[in-house]
Order: structure tokens, then sequence, then C-alpha cells
């Protein structure tokens, strides 16, 4: 393993860098993915299912209210 320091190459299992003593571990640390892309995603899934339902409750309940007009009208 190379020292991110000064370059000097150390055994895998290396803790400190032989040359300059840096630590060496950092390296190998396992970063942990951001989790942010699936909060927006899921709440931009919500947000379409939520428009959905209310275009659906809107459309059904948009044509119960009407009267249909009388069928002697003149033009």
């Amino acid at each position: 393993m190379f020292c991110p320091k000064c370059g000097k190459i150390n055994p895998d299992d290396a803790q400190m860098c032989s040359g300059c003593e840096a630590a060496l571990q950092e390296e190998h640390a396992v970063k942990t993915p951001k989790k942010k892309k699936n909060t927006i995603k899921f709440f931009l899934v919500g947000l379409a299912l939520l428009i959905i339902v209310f275009v659906i409750v809107f459309l059904l309940s948009g044509c119960a209210g009407t009267e249909l007009p009388p069928e002697k009208m003149t033009f």
C-alpha cells in the first residue's frame, strides 16, 4: 500500500507509514453512500401518487354536482 502523504510502499496490513508515520487505514475506510437520492425519489413518487389521487377524486366528484340541461333547449 502506498502512503498518501509520502508515497512510501508499506505492507497492506500496516496501520502507520514506516517512512513518515502517517495513518494508513483511512484509505480502507468504507464510505457509506448518501441516502439523499433515495429520499428524494420516494418523495417524488409519493407526490405523484397524491396528485393522481386528487385528479381522480376531482374528476369523479365534478360530474355528480352538475344538472343536465333541459331537452327542449333551442339554439
